[in-house]
Formats: C-alpha cells, structure tokens, sequence
C-alpha cells in the first residue's frame, strides 16, 4: 500500500511538473518529466517483483506460521481500495503514459490482494501454506508480462525512438515523392511527449522549384502532408538546392 501511495504521489507531482512552461533553459518545457515518472512507476514494480520473489524463496523451507484471519481481512481491504482508486484513473489512463504507470501499480496490488485472499481462504479451510508461494509467484508473473509494455514505451521516448504509430520507412517515401524532391536525408523521428509527435529533415530540391521561390509552397505542401497523415504538427524542414553540399566538418 505503501507503494501505492507513492506511485500516486509521483503521478501527480509530474503532471503538475509537465505544466510548467518552457524556458531558455529547457525549451521543450517540462511535458517529459511524465515519461520519467512512469518509467520509474514500471521499474518500481520490477523492484517489487524482486522482493516478492526473495520473501517467497525465504518461505520454502520455512515453516513459519501464516495467520489467515488476518490475512484474509487485510487482503480485502486492500483489493476495495485498489480497485476504488484505478477506477478513479481508468478513464484517463490512455491520455498519459504517466496516468498508466499509476494505474498498473493499483491493478497489479489489487491482483496481489486477490491472491492473498485466495491463499488466505485456503489457509483457513485447509492448512496448506504452500499455496502463499505458489501465490506469490502467479502474481510476479503477471506484473512482469504486464509492465512489459510501459517500460518499453517510457524506454523508447526517453531515447527519442520513431513512435509506435509511424513508420519511419512510409515517412521517408512520403517526403521523397513529393513534387519538386530530390532526395532526403538527416531524417528524425522522435516523440516530445505522448501523442506528440516530432520530426525534422533536409529535403533537397530540384532547381526549377529553388530558383523560382517555389520552395515555399512545397514546404508548405509537405507540412500539410505530414500533419494529415502522419499526425505529425511539430516539424523542422530545412531546404536544399540541388547540387548543395553539407560541410560536415562544421561543429
């Protein structure tokens, strides 16, 4: 429950964060500290999985009693909060990668709380303790496959990887059968938060285009293009002409 509490906490705190408003220093703004926030949400959860999994190997020899009464009553408690506060997050837990990572340490506690009352059942009718460690590792289990998903996504973002949703070869292709290009290059496709999607290129293109002032409308073109069908609104194009060549010993 503990961790519940923080992992709420830490929800919060960087969604107020990512509110905050760009500055000289951060000019993206704060908007990643949410991707931050369930990235650590996710790795927590791997750190309990880790725990639970030492508490259970510590019980296989051990004969120590378990108190199913009370087990039993705690289990229960949790599992009505749990499910009272992921409800509260449900509906927004697809907005925020941040909101999902909060959400999955409700679930995966309530999934926790469903197991214990189960071994808290079985302790009181039958006596058999095994069944907390066969529990316990169900549990493990499931939290791994299911934050599985949320540590890729935060993983990816924060190495500034090509989003789900897009492919970058299409990318490619689209800018280079647009009329007037030549050819493309420096390609980059990253994400500054999720849902917003980023993008910048240089896009050389032919003479006639360059040396009539066309290229304005073909920047143009090509940016009503990407945002219609990529989604993508944020983008940084630089023009070539034909026959330019970069100095890349510059910088």
């Amino acid at each position: 429950m503990l961790t519940d509490v923080g992992a709420l906490g830490l929800a919060i705190f960087v969604s107020k964060l990512s509110e905050r408003k760009s500055d000289h220093y951060r000019t993206y703004g704060y908007m990643r500290t949410e991707i931050i926030g369930a990235f650590i949400n996710g790795a927590t959860l791997v750190a309990i999985c880790g725990f639970i999994l030492w508490e259970a190997w510590g019980r296989i020899d051990s004969q120590s009693e378990i108190l199913g009464g009370p087990m039993l009553i705690i289990a229960v408690s949790g599992l009505v909060a749990n499910l009272a506060s992921a409800r509260v997050l449900s509906s927004h837990r697809k907005d925020s990668l941040n909101v999902e990572g909060a959400y999955l340490h409700l679930i995966f506690d309530a999934l926790g709380s469903v197991g214990a009352i189960l071994s808290g059942l079985v302790i009181l009718v039958w006596g058999w303790y095994p069944v907390d460690l066969f529990a316990s590792l169900f549990i493990v289990l499931l939290i791994l496959v299911g934050t599985r998903n949320l540590l890729r996504q935060s993983i990816n973002m924060l190495l500034d990887s090509v989003p789900d949703n897009v492919n970058y070869n299409k990318v490619k292709k689209a800018l280079t059968e647009q009329e007037h290009v030549k050819s493309v290059h420096d390609l980059h496709i990253w994400s500054i938060h999720q849902g917003k999607p980023a993008l910048s290129v240089h896009i050389k293109l032919s003479d006639d285009c360059t040396s009539s002032h066309h290229w304005s409308a073909c920047l143009e073109k090509t940016r009503i293009m990407l945002k219609e069908q990529y989604n993508i609104e944020h983008s940084t194009i630089q023009i070539e002409p034909e026959g330019f060549k970069e100095d890349h010993s510059c910088g």
